[in-house]
C-alpha cells in the first residue's frame, strides 16, 4: 500500500511540474531542420520523375520512386525539405542497408504509404533502489516536423517494461500532447505470464494520436527526480518504445538480466519496428474531375503522372499520395508505371466462377457465361440461367452421339472384319468350299461362348450346336495367331502377316480335304476375327488322357486300348503320307487323340502341323515337352519320325496308365523307368496295367504276350536314332498282329 500511495504522489506530481523539470535527454539528430514558425508561402508543386539508371535496391530493400538513392534520384521536395525522400545506402553492412536519416529503412510501401523503420530503446537499469548503470539511454527524441512523415497512429503503440517503471511520452511542436503508462510487480512471479497482454503488471501500451510529427521519450520517478527503483533486485532495468502493434510480445525474461543480458542486449537498441506514415506534400492536392469525365474518372494531383492512376488524400495531415487504378498495379508515380492486371491468371479460372470463362481485359476482365448459360458472370448469382433446359441439350447430345456411336462402331466393325477376312486368307478359302462363318453367326452357335469344354497351346475349345434339322453339336475352337520367325530371327510385320495368311491357308486346306474316320473332321471356318475361328465335329467322350488318368477314367480292355491305338495310328499314317505332300502332326500326346460315345479314337488339334519341306522336316512346331523328340532339341528339325516319338509315349501310357510324368511330385519319368525295366528284365511286365490281365491263363498268357510286344513297339518308337523308329504304316501294321494274338479267334467278344 506504501508503494501504491508513493506512486500515486509521483504521478500527481509529475501532472503539476512543467515537462522540462525531467527531461534528461540524449537527443537524435532530427531529420530535417525547418522553422517551426515560418510565414514563407510554400511554392508552387513541382512535377519529376526518377532519372535513368537509379538503381532501385540498396542490398534487399525496394527502393521505390519518389523515394530515390541519392538527391539525385528521388522526388525533389519543396524548398528545404528536398531530402525528404532521400535514402542513403550504407555500403557499410553486407548486403548494405538503406537508411533515412538515423533510421533504417525496413521496406517502403507507395498504395498504403507507410515506411518501416528501426527505431531506439530508452532504457535505464540500476546498481541499486537510487544508483544508475552509466550506459542507459534516459529518454530519446524523434522530430519529423515539416517533413513528409508523421507516426502512424494505428500501426504503432508505446510500451513500458519493467516492475517500478514510469514511461513518459510527449509530442507535438508545442509539447501540447502527453501521455505515458506505469507498469509494477511485487515480485516476478507477480508479473503478467509469458505471452499476457501488457496491462501494468511487467509491462503497459499507451495509444498514440494523430498528426504527431514530434515525440520525446523519457522518465520520471520521484517528486524530486531521483531515479529510484525499488524492484532493482529481481528487474533492474526499465525499457519504452515505439513498437509496430503486434511485434511486442511478453515474456518474464524481458525483466531479468539473464546472463548478464538485458532485453536490449538480446533485441539491440535500434531494432525496434516503427511504422511512418507518409504523403506528398507539394502544396498541391487532389483534384475533383470535371463533371463531364463520366462516373468512372478519379481525382487527380500533380504527382500521379501515371496513366490509370489517382489521387488520395493522406490518412492524417496534409498531402496526397497517388494510387494506380482497380485493375492495374505499380508505381503510379513514375510515366506508365501502372500496369495491367491479369485478374485470369490468378486461380485456374480468376475469379470468375465456375459456370463462366474468364477473358483479361485492359484494367479489367469479363467472365464469358459457358455454353447454355446466361446472366452476368462477374454477379454474386454469376451465369445461373439456362438458354435451353438441360434435360433437352442432353437428350438431344445422347441421341445424336448415341447414332453416330452405332453407325460409326458399326462402320468399323465392318471395316475390321473385311481386313481381317482378307488377312486370313478367308478370299482363298472361299474359293476352296470350306464353310464359312460370321462372327454372329459362331456368337449364336455358342451362345456367347458359353461353355467351354478345354483348351491348349493352340486356343480354347467351346462346345456349340449348329441350329439345323436335326441339330449338330460341334467343336468352336479359337486359334492363337503365333509369331513367324525367320531363319535369322523375328520377322518383319508384313512379312509375318504374309507368312501367317500363306501358312494357315494352306494348313485349313489340308486338314478340309483330309478325311479319315480317325481324324477329327474340320466343318468350317470364322475368318473376321483377329485371331481365326475353327468349327470341328463335336467329340463327346473326351480325350483319352481323362479316360485313361482323369478323375472319372473308365475301364477299358486290352482289345479296346488296341483299338484306340490303332486307330490314331491309321490317322497319322494317313497324315503322313496323303498326297503329293508330307505333313506332321507336331503335337501327338493322349490329350489330342479324342474318344466318341464308342470309344472311337479321333486325332485332333493340328493347329502345330506342318507341311514338310523338300527336306522332309518342319523348323518349328509347338509339342508338349513330356512327348517332344529328343532329336527335335539336338537339331530343331522335326520329321515324322518325330511323330512317331511322340506316338511311343501315347503306347506306353495306353499299356501302363502313366502319365509322362507320375509318382510324387511328378519325379518318375515314364520313358525312363519303361526302359530300365526292359534293360533288367528284358520286358517291362512289373509297369503293365494289371486291370488289363484276364484270370483265364490261356488269355492271361497271350495278353501278357501282346503287351510285350506293343511295350518293344514302344521302345523302337522311342529310340534315340530316328532312323531306327517304325514308320507310322509299320506301327499300324505290328498292332494289328499284337491285336490278333491278344484277341485270338473272339477278338469282337473281347473287345
Amino acid at each position: 500500500m506504501k508503494r501504491l500511495a508513493a506512486m500515486a504522489a509521483q504521478v500527481l506530481w509529475f501532472l503539476l511540474t512543467p515537462t522540462v523539470a525531467f527531461s534528461y535527454l540524449i537527443p537524435l539528430p532530427p531529420l530535417v531542420a525547418a522553422a517551426s514558425g515560418s510565414n514563407i508561402a510554400p511554392p508552387p508543386p513541382v512535377v519529376a520523375a526518377p532519372r535513368p539508371g537509379c538503381p532501385s535496391m540498396c542490398g534487399n530493400v525496394t527502393i521505390p520512386y519518389p523515394f530515390g538513392i541519392g538527391v539525385e534520384c528521388a522526388w525533389p521536395g519543396l524548398g528545404s525539405n528536398n531530402f525528404d525522400f532521400t535514402i542513403t545506402c550504407n555500403h557499410s553492412f553486407n548486403p548494405p542497408r538503406p537508411y533515412i536519416g538515423d533510421f533504417e529503412v525496413v521496406n517502403i510501401s507507395l498504395e498504403a504509404g507507410e515506411m518501416r523503420v528501426f527505431s531506439p530503446v530508452s532504457y535505464t537499469c540500476y546498481n541499486s533502489s537510487n544508483t544508475t548503470a552509466s550506459n542507459g539511454v534516459i529518454g530519446w527524441t524523434l522530430d519529423f516536423i515539416d517533413t513528409v512523415f508523421l507516426i502512424s497512429p494505428t500501426r504503432n503503440v508505446f510500451t513500458a517494461i519493467g516492475c517500478y517503471t514510469w514511461a513518459y511520452l510527449n509530442g507535438r511542436v508545442d509539447s501540447s500532447f502527453f501521455t505515458g503508462c506505469i507498469t509494477t510487480c511485487n515480485s516476478l512471479h507477480a508479473a503478467a505470464q509469458d505471452g499476457e497482454e501488457c496491462t501494468g503488471l511487467g509491462c503497459c501500451q499507451s495509444s498514440i494520436p494523430t498528426n504527431l510529427s514530434r515525440i520525446h521519450i523519457f522518465w520520471a520517478n520521484d517528486d524530486s527526480y531521483t531515479p529510484t527503483n525499488v524492484a532493482w533486485e529481481y528487474s533492474p532495468c526499465s525499457f519504452a518504445f515505439i513498437a509496430e502493434k503486434g511485434w511486442y510480445n511478453f515474456t518474464r525474461s524481458d525483466l531479468t538480466r539473464d546472463a548478464n543480458k538485458t532485453f536490449t542486449d538480446r533485441v539491440g537498441d535500434t531494432t525496434i519496428p516503427m511504422v511512418l506514415d507518409w504523403s506528398i506534400r507539394d502544396g498541391g492536392s487532389c483534384r475533383a474531375p470535371p463533371k463531364d469525365a463520366g462516373a468512372s474518372a478519379k481525382s487527380t494531383a500533380p504527382a500521379c503522372i501515371s496513366r490509370n492512376s489517382f489521387c488520395v488524400n493522406a490518412t492524417q495531415g496534409p498531402g496526397y499520395l497517388c494510387n494506380c487504378s482497380k485493375g492495374y498495379t505499380g508505381n503510379p508515380y513514375i510515366t506508365d508505371g501502372c500496369t495491367n492486371i491479369n485478374e485470369c491468371s490468378s486461380t485456374t479460372n480468376g475469379p470468375c466462377g465456375m459456370r463462366s470463362t474468364c477473358e483479361d481485359t485492359d484494367g479489367d476482365y469479363n467472365c464469358k457465361c459457358k455454353f447454355n448459360r446466361k446472366g452476368d458472370g462477374k454477379s454474386e448469382n454469376g451465369c445461373y440461367q439456362y438458354v435451353f433446359p438441360p434435360y433437352a441439350i442432353a437428350a438431344v447430345a445422347i441421341t445424336v452421339a448415341v447414332i453416330l456411336a452405332c453407325l460409326s462402331i458399326i462402320l468399323l466393325i465392318r471395316r475390321k472384319q473385311r481386313k481381317l477376312f482378307n488377312k486370313n486368307g478367308g478370299d482363298i478359302l472361299k474359293e476352296v468350299g470350306i464353310k464359312i462363318f460370321t462372327e454372329g453367326e459362331v456368337d449364336t452357335i455358342t451362345k456367347s461362348y458359353r461353355n467351354r469344354i478345354g483348351g491348349g497351346y493352340f486356343g480354347d475349345v467351346y462346345k456349340g450346336t449348329i441350329i439345323d434339322d436335326p441339330p449338330v453339336q460341334v467343336a468352336v475352337k479359337k486359334v492363337v495367331r503365333l509369331q513367324q520367325k525367320s531363319l535369322r530371327g523375328e520377322a518383319p510385320q508384313h512379312e509375318q502377316e504374309k507368312l501367317w495368311k500363306e501358312g494357315f491357308v494352306r494348313e485349313i486346306c489340308f486338314q478340309f480335304k483330309v478325311k479319315h474316320p480317325n481324324m477329327v473332321r474340320l466343318i468350317g471356318c470364322c475368318l473376321e476375327t483377329d485371331v481365326p475361328i475353327l468349327v470341328f465335329e463335336f467329340v463327346g467322350k473326351g480325350s483319352l488322357h481323362e479316360v485313361l488318368h482323369g478323375a472319372n477314367k473308365l475301364t477299358l480292355s486290352l482289345p479296346k486300348r488296341l483299338d484306340i491305338a490303332i486307330g490314331s495310328a491309321e490317322a497319322l499314317s494317313h497324315m503322313h503320307s496323303h498326297g503329293d505332300y508330307k505333313h506332321v502332326h507336331g503335337d501327338v500326346k493322349s490329350a489330342n487323340i479324342l474318344l466318341d460315345d464308342d470309344l472311337n479314337p479321333k486325332v485332333s488339334d493340328f493347329g502345330s502341323s506342318k507341311l514338310l519341306s523338300v527336306k522332309n522336316y518342319a523348323m518349328e512346331v509347338a509339342a508338349d515337352g513330356n512327348y517332344l523328340d529328343p532329336v527335335y532339341h539336338k537339331t530343331g528339325h522335326f520329321t515324322v519320325k518325330s511323330d512317331v516319338y511322340s506316338f511311343g509315349v501315347v503306347l506306353l501310357e495306353l499299356i501302363t496308365r502313366k502319365k509322362p510324368r507320375y509318382g510324387s511330385s511328378d519325379a518318375n519319368i515314364l520313358t525312363i523307368d519303361f526302359n530300365k525295366s526292359i534293360k533288367n528284365h528284358s520286358n517291362g511286365r512289373e509297369m503293365y496295367d494289371a486291370e488289363v490281365l484276364s484270370d483265364d491263363n490261356a488269355q492271361s498268357h497271350r495278353y501278357m504276350e501282346c503287351l510285350d510286344m506293343v511295350g518293344a513297339l514302344a521302345v523302337r518308337c522311342l529310340s534315340v536314332d530316328a532312323d531306327e523308329r517304325p514308320t507310322m504304316a509299320e506301327v499300324v501294321d505290328e498292332l494289328n498282329q499284337a491285336k490278333s494274338i491278344a484277341c485270338g479267334s473272339s477278338c469282337s467278344d473281347l473287345s
